[in-house]
């Protein structure tokens, strides 16, 4: 791999290798950055609108940003997001993928539910 490398260097001009260095270096760190924004993001819109949860599937509790899905998944694993102990040390490391807006109550023809589902008017 280190021969590869060191032949691109040699096609590289002088004047972009510096230049390509640094996105090699800083290249990530733009995805994360990128990342977290866009979670932030979702996270307003999550907290404006209410989630719902669904028969047999269960309730949402975070939305997880499709690159750090599969940085971790590549890295650990993809059962690493079936681990319950994994998913509540990512969303309290990235609070931001949090959905915290639940509905508490379903209209439904007029007829209102609270949220285990109990008619209340």
């Amino acid at each position: 791999m280190s021969d590869f490398i060191e032949s691109l260097t040699n096609v590289i001009p002088p004047d972009l290798l510096k230049r390509v260095e640094e996105e090699l270096r800083y290249g990530w760190n733009m995805e994360q950055i990128k990342m977290k924004a866009e979670a932030k993001q979702d996270a307003v819109f999550g907290h404006s609108n209410a989630a719902r949860s669904l028969e047999g599937i269960g309730e949402l509790k975070a939305k997880i940003p499709r690159a750090s899905f599969h940085f971790w998944g590549h890295r650990l694993g993809y059962e690493c997001w079936e681990d319950k102990q994994f998913l509540n040390e990512f969303i309290r490391d990235n609070p931001e993928v949090a959905v915290r807006n639940r509905v508490k109550r379903t209209c439904v023809n007029g007829a209102i539910f609270d949220s285990s589902g109990t008619l209340i008017k």
